[in-house]
């Protein structure tokens, strides 16, 4: 088989699978995506797609045997499909991964394990669980399911003035995390990837700027002195060997001071990076399928400083209004449905 000739599976049709599929048909690869009926602005970016449901094991195995290597574009693919894939074909980041990344608590262990700092938190399971441990954190913490939350969603801010009642049949989950909430100076996310060849990858680091959740701009490189930034790098490469990761790392941090307070990760191309299509030789996209399919890769570096901001929702309506630079990129992800904080596209420019 040629280089020309392989093709890497996608589970997922959003915009991370998208533009993960532009990055391959770039490098020469071809894409299989595979993914539920619905509004996937991906099935419009690779050569072929079947549709099928995350269970659906005949499909699956159709899928699997078609292609050289499988990656993900978010993480609520259920990690036992990954690992039933992996028996078939290689599924880079494994489903080990995205069983970590998966469940607060998990990454939330394996965050300290490495040697990250993280905020108080405790298992919340009952609406005593949530009474009792809130007033542990003096009322000031975030519940938050300990799965399937994105965006912002599955949250709910705590104070000595809520209804805890009415909070714990509001967020209508039987397994949660209550966190304690961080004073931050910033929101930063570093993202690392290692090859299946072995060869490694850094980014510069994003500082990003969330509203509701929901990420609304991300300015790059985020500055950060030389000695933080080595010690940050060596704590991240030390979380992702204990992922034993081939793939994409991006992991969410707040820094305070001169520490950096563990949030989230996530083994796949991040929203905070989507500023990398312009602003580095190779892109996030571009450094996964590199490393998905074994090619060297080595660290990213910028020449200009740059800003990224989502258009959300209804703003995809409203181009002719977005001017911010005579040099800025706008991204259209092409989905058809416009939903209020929706990720519709981005906008991104040298500043």
């Amino acid at each position: 088989m040629t280089f020309k000739d392989k093709t890497i599976g996608i589970l997922g049709g959003g915009q991370l699978g998208r533009m993960t599929a532009i990055a391959a048909k770039k490098l020469g690869y071809k894409t299989l995506l595979y993914c539920p009926k619905g509004d996937n602005p991906a099935e419009y970016s690779v050569n072929e797609y079947i549709d099928g449901n995350w269970n659906d094991n005949k499909k699956l195995g159709i899928f699997a045997s078609k292609v050289d290597v499988i990656t993900s574009e978010f993480e609520n693919i259920p990690a036992k499909t990954l690992y039933n894939l992996s028996k078939i074909t290689k599924v880079y980041p494994s489903s080990f991964c995205f069983s970590i990344a998966q469940y607060r608590n998990k990454e939330k262990e394996m965050a300290a394990k490495s040697g990250f700092l993280v905020s108080k938190w405790y298992r919340i399971k009952s609406l005593e669980d949530l009474i009792k441990y809130s007033k542990i954190l003096n009322h000031d913490c975030i519940l938050k399911t300990n799965s399937l939350g994105y965006d912002g969603k599955g949250q709910i801010k705590i104070s000595s003035e809520v209804n805890f009642k009415k909070i714990w049949t509001e967020i209508n989950f039987d397994d949660c995390i209550l966190e304690e909430k961080v004073n931050f100076d910033r929101e930063v996310s570093i993202l690392y990837a290692r090859s299946s060849n072995g060869t490694e990858c850094f980014f510069p680091l994003s500082e990003n700027n969330h509203q509701n959740g929901i990420l609304k701009y991300t300015i790059a490189p985020a500055i950060l002195e030389q000695e933080l930034e080595i010690k940050l790098k060596l704590t991240v490469k030390k979380f992702a060997k204990l992922l034993n990761l081939k793939g994409l790392l991006t992991i969410e941090l707040f820094q305070r001071n001169n520490d950096f307070i563990f949030n989230e990760i996530a083994p796949r191309p991040h929203n905070s990076f989507h500023w990398t299509i312009e602003g580095c030789k190779n892109s996030q996209f571009d450094i996964l399928v590199k490393s998905i399919m074994g090619q060297d890769i080595n660290d990213q570096v910028v020449c200009e400083n740059w800003k990224m901001i989502n258009l959300l929702g209804d703003e995809v309506e409203n181009l002719k209004f977005f001017n911010f630079h005579k040099d800025q990129k706008i991204h259209v992800y092409g989905k058809k449905e416009v939903k209020n904080g929706r990720k519709m596209g981005h906008i991104t420019y040298p500043i």
